[in-house]
């Protein structure tokens, strides 16, 4: 196979933007069984086949297939399926003249800020707390009320009930701070002033 023909370092990351039948994942599985190598793979299908054929072989490449001759032992390893949905932008998030709810918002910031996957089931609107990623504990501050958004900012208290500090920095977004950057720094705090599409929303 063309990809054990090429240098490949055991860490790397391969890139395939039209996997077909997911002959280079099952390629790189095969040298990481051979090499003890961790490559990773990603893989990009727009046809209705992508689950099926795609996704299904590299499942069977890794767990193996018990009634085949050749490919009994799998290679092991794991991998995950994921489908596009439709794109996260601000004007969707706005509908009509009403403000976005609280998960709608979160949902629409934490990809924004993150590029990572959103978890809506780990929201706690009491601490504000809207998901992690690798770098960051994400918090909204926030209401869909206008009246509430003019009159509400990151406070000294806020940053006080925040839950303990776990290693990780604090991006808040909130419609104002009325706190300085020493005690943003203090608090490992790093501010986001919310969208002002929402604020011209009203007008």
């Amino acid at each position: 196979m063309l990809i054990k023909k090429v240098y490949l370092y055991k860490n790397d990351i391969i890139l395939d933007s039209f996997a077909g039948s997911g002959t280079t994942a099952h390629a790189v599985l095969d040298l990481n069984k051979e090499d003890g190598g961790s490559r990773r793979f990603i893989l990009v299908e727009q046809e209705a086949y992508a689950n099926t054929i795609t996704a299904e072989r590299v499942r069977r490449v890794i767990q193996g297939v018990p009634e085949s001759k050749n490919f009994k032992e799998g290679t092991g390893g794991t991998f995950s399926y994921f489908e596009l949905g439709k794109p996260i932008e601000m004007e969707s998030t706005l509908t009509a003249d009403r403000l976005p709810s609280y998960t709608a918002l979160a949902r629409y910031l934490f990809y924004t800020a993150t590029g990572e996957e959103f978890d809506e089931k780990v929201i706690n609107e009491k601490t504000g707390f809207i998901g992690e990623s690798r770098n960051y504990e994400v918090y909204l501050f926030y209401k869909a009320d206008l009246e509430w958004l003019k009159n509400n900012a990151l406070t000294l208290a806020f940053c006080k009930d925040l839950p303990k500090f776990r290693g990780k920095q604090r991006l808040v977004f909130a419609p104002a701070k009325y706190v300085d950057d020493h005690t943003l720094l203090h608090y490992r705090i790093d501010f986001c002033q919310l969208p002002y599409e929402i604020y011209q929303l009203q007008r």
